[in-house]
């Protein structure tokens, strides 16, 4: 993989794997030193995301000479329709946001076989960034419900937020947001995706809990 970090390269990445079938949207993140460190994907549910990961390798180097790591490409999958929290482990019940003279609060209720669980995140109120603040509080509420599902404190996980990306294009908005998983079994990134239906903010809260229920199983008898 090339080091130097050339003029609109990101851009040119993104653009050569959005043109490809079945991408909705694609953000490309560099590390401090110019080298590409994360790609993340949104597609549908048309074709294997593994098939389409392949593509993604053969046409940046065909076109741009480019060799990414496979480790390095998260694709996730929307299925069109299908309302976020069903089938999964939590569920959620609420997002509110408000901001007042005082400051900015978001709360994030989560729901699991008929028990909740609230999670809050405050900031100043000109210094806040309504979706870091929703997904912290996201975050707060998974911590929640993991303090009461996982007796052994030692055994629970330690969530860390990586990037929080709203992207819009043709196909609409969405919001990724990339975590930090570390457990005693290893350190590992998860994404998660959220088509925008209502506000950006509750887009980032079900994009939060969409990577997180893909692996509080492990945790959770």
């Amino acid at each position: 993989m090339a080091t130097s970090k050339e003029p609109s390269r990101v851009a040119s990445i993104e653009d050569v794997i959005r043109r490809l079938r079945n991408v909705l949207s694609v953000r490309v993140i560099e590390d401090g030193k110019g080298d590409i460190e994360e790609v993340h994907v949104l597609v549908d549910e048309k074709r294997n995301p593994k098939q389409i990961g392949r593509d993604i390798e053969s046409a940046l180097m065909s076109e741009l000479d480019l060799r990414i790591d496979h480790r390095k490409i998260s694709i996730a999958q929307v299925r069109p329709g299908e309302a976020h929290g069903v089938a999964l482990r939590l569920q959620i019940a609420n997002v509110s946001l408000s901001v007042d003279n005082k400051g900015a609060q978001a709360r994030v209720t989560l729901a699991r076989n008929g028990e909740t669980y609230s999670g809050l995140a405050g900031a100043q109120r000109y210094e806040y960034d309504a979706l870091a603040l929703v997904v912290s509080a996201t975050l707060n509420a998974v911590a929640e419900f993991l303090q009461t599902a996982v007796e052994d404190e030692d055994a629970r996980p330690t969530i860390v937020v990586k990037h929080i990306v709203e992207t819009s294009d043709v196909h609409g908005n969405a919001v990724s947001v990339s975590l930090r998983l570390i457990h005693a079994g290893g350190d590992e990134t998860l994404l998660g995706v959220a088509l925008v239906r209502q506000d950006t903010w509750v887009a980032a809260a079900c994009a939060a809990l969409d990577a997180l229920n893909r692996r509080l199983g492990w945790f959770v008898e």
